[in-house]
C-alpha cells in the first residue's frame, strides 16, 4: 500500500506540470494576440495619423505664410510712415530755410542802406544773390526728398 501514495504523488506532479505548461501557453498566446491586436490597431490608425500629420504641416505652413505676410505688411507700413515723416520734415526744413533766407535778405538790404550810393547797388545785388542761392539750396533739398519717395 505504500505504492499508492507514491503513484498519487507522481500523478499529482505530472498533472501540475501539465497545468503549468497549459498556463504558460495561454499566457504566451494572450501576449501574442495582444501584440497582433496592437499591430492591427496601429495599422488601422496609421491613415488617420498620417492625415493629422499632413493637416498639422499644412497648418504650420499656412501660419508661417501668414506671419511672413504680417511682417511684410508691417515693414511696408513702417517704411511708408518713415517716408511720410521724411517728406514732412523736408517740407518743414524748406519752410524754415525760406523764412531764414527772407529774413537774411531783409537784414542785408537794411545794411546796404548804410552803404554809400556807389556801393549800395553792389551790396543789394550781393544780398539778392545770397538770397537766391539759399532758396535754390532749400528747393534742391526738398526736390531730393520728393523724388526719393
Amino acid at each position: 500500500m505504500k505504492i499508492i501514495p507514491k503513484i498519487l504523488s507522481v500523478s499529482l506532479i505530472v498533472a501540475l506540470a501539465a497545468c503549468g505548461n497549459t498556463t504558460q501557453q495561454d499566457v504566451d498566446k494572450a501576449a501574442s494576440d495582444r501584440a497582433a491586436g496592437v499591430a492591427k490597431a496601429q495599422q488601422a490608425a496609421q491613415p488617420a495619423v498620417d492625415a493629422a500629420n499632413r493637416d498639422l504641416a499644412k497648418a504650420q505652413q499656412d501660419g508661417n505664410a501668414k506671419v511672413a505676410d504680417a511682417h511684410t505688411n508691417a515693414n511696408r507700413e513702417v517704411n511708408e510712415a518713415a517716408a511720410k515723416k521724411s517728406k514732412e520734415q523736408a517740407k518743414a526744413d524748406y519752410d524754415v530755410a525760406i523764412a531764414a533766407a527772407e529774413g537774411d535778405l531783409k537784414v542785408a538790404l537794411e545794411k546796404c542802406q548804410l552803404e554809400a550810393a556807389i556801393a549800395r547797388s553792389a551790396c543789394e545785388r550781393d544780398a539778392e544773390s545770397a538770397h537766391d542761392r539759399m532758396i535754390d539750396t532749400a528747393k534742391g533739398k526738398l526736390d531730393l526728398i520728393d523724388h526719393a519717395g
